[in-house]
């Protein structure tokens, strides 16, 4: 099973980038975006803030309080 989270562009919210989770850890997830060979990081400061990262002038947010969907 694959599992997929949405992230959040935070100057764009209306246009979020679904991605596929390579490696999680406490503090980073490295994701990967489907049907290409892109994949980036996400980060967080501490163990309640959100995940941030940016990829080609983006910046998303990802809150792991947000159900993911499993394909």
């Amino acid at each position: 099973m694959t599992r997929h989270i949405v992230l959040i562009d935070v100057d764009r919210p209306d246009e979020p980038l679904e991605v596929k989770i390579d490696e999680i850890r406490d503090t980073t997830i490295r994701v990967g975006v489907p049907h290409t060979q892109v994949k980036f990081y996400l980060q967080r400061r501490n163990g309640s803030a959100c995940f941030e990262g940016s990829l080609g002038g983006r910046y998303f947010v990802y809150d792991p309080a947000q159900p993911a969907k499993a394909t």
